[in-house]
């Protein structure tokens, strides 16, 4: 019984210590953009601004790329070899890799697509400079911290990079000719974390570089094949959108979209330490007993349901202050965006649960895969019929139906299979899970 006692005691303290350096990962990450936001809206103006944040959004098509679904499978396997220093060694190189090769082919891709749309072509410097973040986050091994729970060495290098890139920003952007330089910053900041955490990885973890066989690499695409799959599906309903928006509607229509669910986004993302932190623990959980687990992902769900209903009602109904004293009077379109994307925090976080806590760690990749794929076929075409009639509103509406689809066909996929995160399990057997 005292070694049972100790080993619950050191599983929770490992969960909290990941939880309080992802919640403070994920303040510093939200917090960074909203003390820039109030600043480079007013100091670029809707239109620049409009024309950066489309090339960020082109730049996340890239970086969902460049993760695959790595940052899940390849967590999942280092969580299960964590005291196997060849193993970890063969999937770190493996992973850096395919994520170089992944790299240049989106590379080669952007270059091609802004030189064959003229809306971009114009700006093609903006969209290039912006590929750094690519760059960066491809050597970030967030992947390899997380799946041997030493989140701390993210949450220090995300925090520095932040760091310097927010002053950077205050430092050399002063007047809207400076926009070209944000993109700069960005990536500068993005490939200065990565170069750090690799660094980081190779001197304090038991890997090396190491040229990893075609079996290898080839098991590293399998894994995470499906998650990648799920990934681009759920940019079909996130990053898609500010892209059609930009290519349908002007720079302008783009920022008052884009301002206002950052907002919305922000507060939505105060949740995700805790989902991120308990992720490798369900998976453990899970490998040993399915209703141990189930019964850990019921409790977190409600707690985490209460909150995020709490935290979306009162976005709602702070829409119009809060907007005004972050964007300023020239984004008094994006008050309508917020309210209308209100409910995210509570849809997105609760569709977090169902799909990457249960569903992937209880081996329904391929449901998964499919709901975010129609989801994601949905909301395109939603978004093409409605944005031509209401632009970013359409927009915002196509958003909220999509979530509001993706969450209740995620929780009758799980229910028909036993598997009802609403439902109260014995407190024992929680007990002996956890």
């Amino acid at each position: 019984m005292p070694e049972t006692f100790t080993a619950a005691c050191r599983k929770h303290r490992t969960i909290l210590t990941n939880f309080f350096s992802l919640s403070v990962l994920q303040f510093a990450t939200y917090l960074a953009p909203l003390i820039t936001l109030p600043y480079l809206v007013r100091i670029l103006g809707p239109s620049r601004f409009g024309l950066v944040e489309l090339a960020r959004a082109i730049s996340m098509y890239f970086i969902l790329v460049t993760d695959y679904g790595f940052d899940l499978s390849a967590t999942q396997e280092i969580s299960v070899h964590r005291d196997n220093p060849r193993k970890l060694s063969e999937i770190f190189s493996a992973v850096l890799l395919l994520k170089l090769f992944l790299t240049v082919l989106s590379f080669v891709a952007l270059a091609a697509g802004v030189l064959a749309v003229p809306k971009l072509r114009g700006d093609w410097p903006v969209y290039l400079l912006a590929f750094g973040t690519v760059v960066g986050q491809s050597l970030f091994p967030v992947w390899l911290f997380q799946g041997l729970e030493r989140m701390k060495y993210t949450a220090v290098l995300t925090i520095l990079s932040k760091l310097a890139v927010v002053v950077a920003i205050f430092a050399f952007i002063r007047q809207g000719s400076d926009y070209i330089y944000v993109p700069v910053v960005y990536s500068g900041g993005t490939i200065a974390m990565g170069v750090a955490g690799l660094l980081v990885a190779l001197w304090v973890f038991p890997v090396r570089l190491i040229l990893p066989s075609r079996a290898v690499l080839k098991r590293e695409l399998v894994d995470g094949w499906h998650l990648f799959v799920s990934r681009m599906s759920v940019s079909l309903y996130t990053t898609s959108n500010t892209v059609i928006l930009g290519l349908f509607a002007s720079n302008t229509v783009v920022a008052y979209y884009v301002a206002g669910e950052k907002i919305v986004r922000a507060i939505q993302g105060l949740q995700f330490p805790l989902a991120q932190a308990v992720f490798p623990h369900i998976g453990r959980l899970a490998a040993e007993s399915k209703t141990a687990a189930l019964a850990f992902a019921s409790r977190m769900t409600r707690i985490v349901g209460a909150v995020t209903l709490v935290m979306s009602a009162g976005l709602f109904l702070a829409a119009g202050p809060l907007t005004r004293v972050v964007l300023g009077e020239q984004f008094g379109d994006s008050v309508l965006v917020v309210r209308i994307l209100s409910l995210l925090p509570f849809l997105g976080n609760l569709s977090h649960i169902l799909s990457i806590q249960v569903m992937v760690n209880f081996g329904l990749k391929r449901t998964l895969t499919r709901i975010l794929a129609m989801a994601g076929v949905a909301n395109i075409v939603l978004v093409f019929a409605l944005v031509g009639l209401w632009q970013h509103i359409g927009v915002c509406i196509a958003v909220l139906l999509t979530e509001a689809g993706i969450t209740a066909a995620m929780y009758v996929a799980l229910r028909r299979r036993g598997l009802d995160v609403f439902r109260r399990y014995p407190t024992r057997e929680a007990e002996d899970g956890v």
